[in-house]
């Protein structure tokens, strides 16, 4: 495989990832990671790596079952190094202000995730037409 081979596996991967969450879809969602994989979570505080498909998965588990369904806006880039990969989210909760996230997806030789750094953006978006 050449590099823009993986860089586009990876980037397919992590918009399969974001399909499955907005599915709820624990199967598919579960079969893109490793099975050592884990994510961080800024806002989780002592809390904030989750490591392991078994802890990934109940974390998933729990946030399918505990939040109401919400709408996913990913922009998802390939980076240079082609086991990267960004994705920058727009969350959007009913009755809620959207949240906006980055996520730096890393990935193995067989093209599971490895790991998720979620990236809190407390940032103000860019308005449209300015």
């Amino acid at each position: 495989m050449t590099d823009e081979d993986v860089r586009i596996r990876n980037v397919n991967a992590v918009e399969a990832m974001y399909q499955a969450e907005r599915d709820r879809d624990l199967g598919v969602w579960a079969a893109l990671w490793s099975s050592s994989g884990r994510q961080t979570f800024p806002t989780m505080g002592a809390d904030a790596t989750v490591t392991g498909l078994a802890a990934l998965r109940d974390v998933t588990r729990e946030k399918f079952a505990t939040r109401p369904p919400y709408g996913i806006d990913a922009a998802v880039d390939a980076l240079v190094d082609p086991t990267l990969v960004l994705a920058r989210l727009r969350l959007d909760y009913p009755g809620n202000p959207p949240i906006y996230l980055w996520c730096l997806f890393h990935f193995d030789d067989q093209g599971l995730i490895t790991e998720v750094e979620e990236i809190f953006d407390r940032g103000t978006p860019a308005i449209a037409g300015s």
